[in-house]
């Protein structure tokens, strides 16, 4: 029914086509163009144009795709003419591309069906602990809370002694999420994560040309840029060529041991099916 309603459609536009003095021959079907011996049919094009679309902008698409149709095969044409045959067979390279990706396609059903991705936490901290010199940093990180807030706003203050405190145990995260929701312009209160330190600086607009030092040098920030006050409380920070921290490498070990599980169960896979077929003599070698 789709199909039967985009050949309407086309029949339509070659219609309007006509009108327009494009030249349109009429055989067994509906021509919209020629190259040589090659012909370009509507029902070549019928699922290209989607139904719901005007009249105008059909027009202008099905042109665009008639045109591109003839630029191709013309160069398709020059190239076969002007090319040896010999550079013309690629039955070899077609098969080989086929078998590939039948393989493809088998292994990755293999690996939806069978990989374990179940990864605990001390599989990833062992990982971690064996292999901490593939985990230098290459960039500072930092672990901070920050507020953004008006400099008009009565709320500066209350601002900077929660942040100054926020590791204050008596001081509730909850109440100085809601505090932020309701003065606040932007904040990010999850100390605990750590963040490039490039990422802060895209937030709040610090003058710090050698990174490490002024980490080194600063953790309770406090300045007006107007219209806002910005104020950081840099908890904690590791500068690059340091042993990155373990819950910034989470995912990737994850990712990491996830991929050796997949090489694994891959190898295993050829090898029993190489182990299975000379086993019962299901191949020959001369």
């Amino acid at each position: 029914m789709k199909n039967f309603k985009h050949i309407l459609l086309f029949i339509g536009l070659v219609l309007l086509l006509l009108s327009c003095e494009r030249p349109i021959y009429s055989d067994s079907e509906t021509i919209l163009a020629r190259v040589g011996e090659q012909y370009l049919y509507v029902s070549d094009m019928a699922d290209n144009i989607p139904v719901k679309v005007n009249k105008s902008d059909s027009i202008q698409m099905m042109n665009s795709l008639i045109d591109n149709w003839v630029r191709q095969e013309l160069l398709l044409q020059h190239a076969n003419s002007n090319l040896p045959d010999s550079l013309k067979n690629f039955t070899n390279q077609l098969k080989i591309y086929e078998n590939n990706l039948i393989i493809y396609e088998f292994k990755k059903r293999l690996v939806e069906q069978k990989l374990d991705t179940n990864v605990d936490q001390g599989q990833i901290e062992d990982y971690y602990n064996n292999h901490q010199k593939d985990f230098l940093l290459k960039e500072n990180i930092v672990q901070f809370v920050y507020i953004k807030i008006p400099i008009k706003s009565e709320f500066v203050e209350d601002a900077q002694k929660l942040i100054k405190n926020i590791d204050d145990t008596t001081i509730n995260r909850a109440e100085v999420e809601l505090f932020c929701q309701q003065h606040a312009i932007s904040y990010f209160l999850n100390d605990e994560q750590w963040v490039p330190f490039n990422d802060l600086l895209k937030m709040v607009p610090l003058e710090a040309y050698h990174q490490e030092i002024y980490l080194k040098n600063n953790k309770m920030i406090s300045f007006k840029d107007h219209p806002y006050w910005y104020i950081v409380n840099i908890r904690n920070f590791r500068i690059r060529e340091d042993v990155s921290p373990l819950n910034f490498e989470n995912r990737k070990i994850r990712n990491i041991i996830l991929n050796q599980r997949k090489l694994q169960l891959l190898n295993n896979l050829d090898e029993s099916i190489y182990q299975e077929a000379t086993s019962q003599h299901q191949y020959d070698i001369y």
